[in-house]
């Protein structure tokens, strides 16, 4: 598999910082086998093509997974589970469907207003939910009376589901959803008897990251290898 370099933008995470990409050629199928040794080394998926930080001056971003079976709640979490349990979750194949691509924009309006996102969500849409490379994904939709509020596209592999990207109504701040979704895909991992839910980057002056710390134990791929963050967690 053939792999390129971005050019360089600016960071979304980190104001004084430049990101640059390892990209994997978008006309090749990357496929769920390699993808879950790409997985192993730090990778990511964006629609078909899988990505890496590679910034020059920078090694902030950190993939990081939950060993799913010694994760334990806590007190937070365990009531946002609690005040949730009225809601239904439905597994389907990846596919575009106007409830979902509507919920998508507004998530982007919401969350990302004037940055691009919101001004082209259903191309969007469509290229981040609906194309998957030749990877085994799956949507995990969350709905209260048929009526979708949140849904999670998940990667399932031989060493770990990835939770790929999750959008939700922005009118329910209440229910926590990110984080219920988060402690959903946790419990879906296990019942499919898969070790590590795969949670994308952490970036410990990120903001935007903080609640990835709450999901313990959590492990970051460092210097080549998998290990317990812990010692991050208290300089971050």
């Amino acid at each position: 598999m053939a792999f390129y370099l971005s050019a360089l933008q600016k960071c979304p995470y980190l104001p004084d910082q430049e990101e640059l990409l390892v990209l994997s050629d978008p006309r090749e199928m990357v496929g769920s086998a390699q993808y879950d040794q790409l997985l192993q080394k730090g990778f990511r998926r964006n629609g078909p093509v899988a990505y890496r930080p590679m910034c020059p001056q920078c090694d902030a971003c950190v993939s990081v997974r939950i060993p799913v079976a010694e994760f334990r709640p806590d007190r937070g979490q365990r009531r946002t589970w609690a005040c949730n349990q009225d809601i239904q979750i439905r597994e389907q194949p990846p596919h575009w469907e106007a409830a979902h691509a509507r919920l998508f924009a507004e998530y982007q309006c919401s969350r990302h207003p004037g940055g691009g996102m919101d001004e082209h969500a259903d191309r969007l849409y469509r290229e981040m939910i609906v194309e998957n490379g030749g990877v085994d994904a799956r949507l995990l939709v969350f709905e209260q009376d048929e009526h979708p509020l949140a849904v999670a596209l998940v990667d399932v592999l031989d060493g770990g589901v990835s939770a790929v990207y999750t959008f939700y109504t922005p009118d329910l701040p209440q229910r926590g959803l990110g984080i219920f979704a988060i402690l959903s895909q946790i419990e879906w991992t296990r019942k499919l008897g898969l070790p590590y839910l795969y949670l994308g980057y952490w970036v410990a002056n990120s903001p935007k990251m903080d609640y990835k710390k709450r999901f313990r134990p959590l492990e970051g791929f460092v210097a080549g290898d998998w290990r317990l963050l812990t010692e991050a967690f208290k300089r971050g």
